[in-house]
């Protein structure tokens, strides 16, 4: 009966100690939601609302005092005040474009709630900057310098999530460094290095329609501005003694193979020499990828054949894999390896969900050869067949080539048979047939009349 009693006790004690505890959470979480208000919740709160309504009606001006109060007093009150804040200063910044202290008064301000958005919410770091940093390169008036470092941030910060919008002002302010002589060349090529490559990444992620019509338009204005610069010929006087004093450097090596195979600046010393000394360290997907286009441009197609087969063996990104098997079934059906050249293709398609220009390949193959995959004027059409269905096929996997596929579909029509030219087989519109040769597929006859 004691211990019973004890046990009792005991129970009770803990129960009272679970319900303090809980009390005392709920009063923190209490105290907490009192402390993101500041030391007058009640005046915070109205000053939120107040703004908030002005904020709705697009009036500003009667928005400014209630922002301004909640920004200073309570900016933790609501996200709104940080995302809000920048609407509402850039209004009075174009509102005092004639005085210029006042100008600047309201820029410092504009770029202190960027900062403060950093600050309270650190997840929204790069979009932050991004914001701060296309704002600053549209006020900006001579010097770029803050302008490119606060968007360098922003890109680093979000990687190859970046906005297309904040490259292209980062290359564009670059731009301006750049003549400015703040900057060198070099780093320009490996900025647009940095930046094509982030949008390559985007472009592959099949971005929706705004998003891609802003990606489209930053690689616009980015290749129009590196196109004012890029000379494969500067680039190698000022990269092959580079190249040439640190051989072993594997980092500057792919940046200069990289950046070459991008221009298709790949018939010269440098670009195969620097593939040649990448693959000697380290045997790479890049490093053979320059050594086939190195090669290729020798016309050597042994060796740039091998590599290619090398690279795609190495390539560990799927997407890219495909890109290079397409690459090498284009090379086997010129060495007239068609049914290589076929599977390869299939490979390539297999990797990469919804393209549809492996099939295109194999319907262009199957047009290319057809003559040759029969003995009469009848079954030395079956590959046209044969070709419209593979052109059918990759629009109905790849929207984006209908364009393409029913050109090619309208000329395969126009190789069509007549009904005369295979009356004495018997053969009927509809009916299954082989094509013969190496194609070898089964397609459904028709004609052209």
């Amino acid at each position: 009966m004691i211990m019973k009693k004890n046990s009792f006790t005991l129970t009770n004690i803990s129960m009272l100690v679970i319900v303090q505890l809980v009390l005392m959470g709920t009063m923190n979480s209490f105290a907490q939601e009192d402390d993101k208000f500041g030391s007058n919740p009640d005046k915070c709160k109205e000053s939120v609302s107040l703004y908030r309504e002005y904020y709705k009606q697009k009036n500003y001006v009667d928005a400014l005092p209630g922002w301004r109060w909640s920004f200073f007093n309570c900016p933790t009150a609501t996200k709104n005040i940080v995302i809000n804040g920048p609407t509402i200063i850039e209004s009075f910044v174009k509102k005092n474009k004639a005085n210029p202290e006042l100008k600047k008064a309201y820029l410092d301000t504009l770029w202190m709630v960027y900062d403060k958005r950093v600050e309270l919410y650190p997840d929204d770091k790069g979009y932050a900057l991004g914001r701060k940093g296309m704002d600053m390169y549209d006020y900006a008036e001579e010097d770029y310098t803050d302008v490119y470092n606060t968007l360098t941030e922003s890109m680093k910060t979000d990687s190859l999530e970046t906005d297309g919008y904040v490259m292209m002002r980062l290359y564009m302010a670059g731009m301006k460094r750049l003549v400015a002589k703040q900057i060198e060349m070099e780093v320009m090529y490996d900025l647009y290095d940095e930046v094509s490559t982030i949008i390559e990444h985007q472009l592959k992620g099949t971005p929706d329609e705004k998003d891609l019509k802003k990606i489209n338009k930053a690689q616009e204005v980015i290749d129009q501005n590196f196109e004012r610069i890029a000379k494969e010929e500067q680039y190698v006087e000022m990269m092959a003694p580079k190249v040439e004093a640190a051989p072993t450097d594997a980092a500057l090596l792919n940046k200069v193979i990289n950046m070459m195979t991008k221009r298709k600046w790949t018939g010269n010393d440098l670009y195969l020499n620097s593939s040649e000394l990448s693959y000697k360290l380290k045997p790479s997907a890049t490093a053979a990828y320059g050594l086939y286009e190195g090669y290729a441009k020798k016309g050597n197609d042994a060796e740039s054949t091998k590599y290619l087969e090398e690279s795609i063996k190495l390539e560990e990104d799927n997407t890219e894999k495909a890109e290079k098997l397409l690459k090498l079934a284009k090379v086997y059906g010129s060495q007239k390896k068609y049914s290589s050249a076929r599977s390869t293709a299939q490979d390539a398609a297999g990797l990469r969900s919804g393209w549809g220009e492996p099939y295109i390949y194999i319907g262009d193959l199957y047009l290319g050869t057809t003559s040759s995959c029969g003995d009469n004027a009848c079954n030395q059409k079956y590959g046209v067949w044969a070709a419209e269905d593979m052109y059918l096929k990759a629009k109905s996997v790849d929207s984006s080539l209908a364009g393409t596929a029913n050109s090619k579909i309208a000329s395969c029509k126009k190789y069509y048979p007549v009904k005369k030219d295979c009356f004495f087989i018997g053969l009927e519109g509809g009916a299954t047939v082989t094509v013969g040769g190496w194609i070898g597929v089964a397609t459904t006859a028709r004609f052209a009349d």
